[in-house]
């Protein structure tokens, strides 16, 4: 078990997303799910820890309520925004447009 560094939001903002995704109205496949991933952690602060795998759970339980809405309001922001201008069509067709929103 060797020690890694990782982003705590990052992880966080994916549990999250799977918590919520059924509650946000808006597509849920692989492309739209990452897209709201994304939008919400370029608006949240990054929090990176050096830890091991098995410590790396517990280091997510000790964050607290604030960072949790403000993580919440960023996943549903980001999940109107993506709903409005879903790129998973434009994927396939190799044509991605970019949000700036």
């Amino acid at each position: 078990m060797g020690i890694m560094l990782r982003n705590l939001t990052e992880d966080i903002v994916i549990r999250r997303l799977d918590q919520l995704i059924d509650q946000l109205d808006c597509c849920k496949c692989d492309y739209c799910r990452l897209d709201i991933a994304s939008y919400a952690l370029n608006r949240l602060p990054t929090k990176y820890v050096a830890t091991t795998t098995g410590e790396l759970l517990s280091k997510i339980s000790y964050l607290d309520t604030d960072f949790d809405v403000a993580i919440v309001a960023a996943i549903t922001a980001a999940a109107e925004v993506i709903r409005k201008h879903p790129r998973h069509e434009a994927v396939a067709m190799d044509k991605l447009p970019i949000v700036n929103e």
